[in-house]
Order: structure tokens, then sequence, then C-alpha cells
């Protein structure tokens, strides 16, 4: 490996100087950027994927959208429509992308919207007439989407894959230098150990090097206590007694597998890509290797799975973001603030 990266280390220093020549044009105005009076939230990672940002928008979501109405704005990643949409109960994956479409199935009273341009998919639903209250704004992957600015930024990084410890693309898997981390105002590192001790929190919060206007908060991922489709529900522990296959199509699977190994569960693993679109192959292939046994999933690649997958025997399980330390109130408190929301 170390290698393979000695070799892509001429690409990686012409992808440096084209990403850090972009951030200067912004970050001198040669590139506008557009703000906008409504509260805007956005969630981004420096790194290719893996972070858990769908996690993070539900979090915000979940928290939010009791007090506030709710639009998400996402690029809709993987759909194989164009221009601006808005989910409808009659939309699909194909037209969404899979995490737009499960926000929509999992928060239907809130709407959600894809646009490959963020500026222009906010022309478009602030000037909806039939949308009187603006309520707020979340922006799904827009760290590098400089055209638009957030009124506040959050920055996700991986516990396994750190920024701080990572490279330029296409040695690593940064999109841009570490130092695009100042522009976000809260960072929350994701997928940590529940266990996480404080002497490990803080030697990562000083190499983050954080800015006096900067907080960082540390999360885990919490597994349902039930799996799911789209007409019944079982427990977890229902898996003790079978063999089943585990069906992945995301960036880090490793948490989700070792905590499924450590409940001591019968399962095989078949790994794809992040966002894979699931071919009519890869379900023959899922359902040999099922040979009639139940099917695990994660709920983004149920999205995609199961329109072509219909069976009674295909689950996914849910997970949700819990921040560490109690300080759930003091992020949420803070996002309300930089947002101007209290």
């Amino acid at each position: 490996m170390r290698y393979l990266r000695f070799f892509l280390f001429p690409l990686a220093v012409v992808y440096m100087i084209l990403t850090s020549l972009r951030n200067l044009f912004f970050s001198i105005g040669l590139f506008k950027q557009v703000t906008y009076t409504v509260p805007t939230l956005g969630i981004g990672n420096l790194s290719t994927g893996g972070t858990g940002k769908s996690v993070a928008v539900q979090f915000f979501i979940r928290h939010f959208k009791a007090h506030y109405p709710i639009t998400v704005l996402s690029r809709g990643y993987g759909r194989v429509s164009k221009g601006f949409q808005v989910a409808t109960a009659s939309s699909t994956v194909t037209a969404l992308g899979d995490e737009p479409m499960m926000f929509y199935r999992q928060h239907p009273d809130i709407r959600v919207a894809v646009s490959r341009s963020r500026r222009e998919g906010m022309k478009k639903l602030l000037d909806e007439s039939s949308f009187a209250q603006k309520g707020l704004f979340i922006w799904d992957d827009c760290f590098q989407h400089r055209w638009v600015k957030p009124k506040t930024m959050v920055l996700l990084t991986n516990y396994f894959s750190p920024y701080t410890s990572d490279f330029l693309l296409p040695v690593g898997q940064l999109r841009e230098l570490s130092e695009g981390a100042q522009r976000a105002q809260t960072i929350i590192v994701t997928k940590c150990p529940p266990q996480m001790g404080n002497d490990e929190k803080q030697a990562m919060e000083e190499k983050m090097q954080l800015k006096s206007y900067q907080k960082v908060f540390f999360s885990s991922i919490k597994y349902s206590e039930r799996i799911l489709n789209k007409d019944r529900f079982l427990s977890l522990d229902t898996l003790e007694r079978l063999s089943f296959v585990l069906v992945t199509g995301i960036a880090y699977p490793e948490p989700l597998v070792d905590y499924l190994k450590k409940k001591y569960l019968n399962f095989e693993h078949m790994a794809y890509n992040d966002h894979h679109a699931f071919s009519d192959q890869d379900v023959e292939n899922i359902k040999t290797q099922s040979n009639g046994r139940m099917v695990l999933t994660t709920e983004k690649d149920y999205v995609r799975l199961s329109p072509k997958f219909s069976s009674e025997l295909l689950f996914y399980l849910p997970i949700e973001m819990v921040i560490h330390d109690e300080r759930e109130s003091e992020l949420l408190e803070d996002i309300k603030k930089g947002l101007d929301l209290t």
C-alpha cells in the first residue's frame, strides 16, 4: 500500500493545488457564495464517505421537527432523475436517491428535496408559495458545495479514519486539505466506541487544533432492539436462533459486522460498495446465498434493495446517533444559537 501511495502522490499534489485554489477563490470573494435569511444547517465531511451523514441528518430532524417545519435538501446521490425534485408519496429511490428517500420514508411530515445545485434548489424551495412557513433547512453533504453558505456548519469525521490522520485523494480519502475543517462551527466524531475514554478524546481533540469558535462532540451508533420491514418487526434477539445473510452497501460496514459478531450471531456477509445500485444479478446472488434464510441489511440499503427484492424475509436494522457524556442538550443549544433560533 505504501508503494501505491508513492506512485499516486503526484496526482494528490495536483488535486491539492486545484482544491486549494478553489477554496482560495471563495475566501477572497472571487467565487461568490449565497447566504440566506432563513435558518440553514449544513452537514458534511472532508472525506469521501463513511462518516454517518444520514444518521446525523436523522438526529437533527428528530430533535427539531417538533418545533420547526423541516426541509432537507440533498444532492440525491445515485438517482437517475435530473434537476430539482421534491419527495411525494409516489416518489421512488431512482428519482430521489437512497438517503433522501430514506429521510422521507422515516419522516413523511417534512419536506425533502434534491437538486445537484444547492443554490437552484434553495431558490425553488423559497419560491414555493404553498410553503408559507420556511422553517429550518438542513443541507445534506454540502461541505464542498461552497456556492451556498449555511448559517452554521457541522463537520463529521469517522473515529476509525479521522481527517487529522487521512490523506488527500487519490492517496487517501480527503476531498480537500484538513484545514477546511475551519469552516465548521461544530465537529462531531462519529462511530466512536461507546466506552471511549476521556484521555483518548482529549488526544483526538488536540490533534484537531480547534479554533476558538469551534467545539467537538463524540458520538456512537446505537442499534435498535428490533429489525423491521414494511410489514412487520421482530426482536433483534430472534436472530440468535437463526442463520442469516447480512447485505451491506455502505462505506464502513465494520461497526455493524462487529456488533453482530459480539452478539455471537450466525451470519454470512455480502459486502458491496457504498451507495451500490443493486442489479437484478445482485438480487439473484443474494437469493442464492440466502437460500430461503433471512436477509438483514441497513436501512439505507433496504431503500435500494427492497424494490427489487420483495420478500417477507428481508429486514433492516435501524440505527441512531448518540452523543457522549450527556452533551446532547449542549450540542442542540449550540446549533440553535448558530441558527438564531433561540
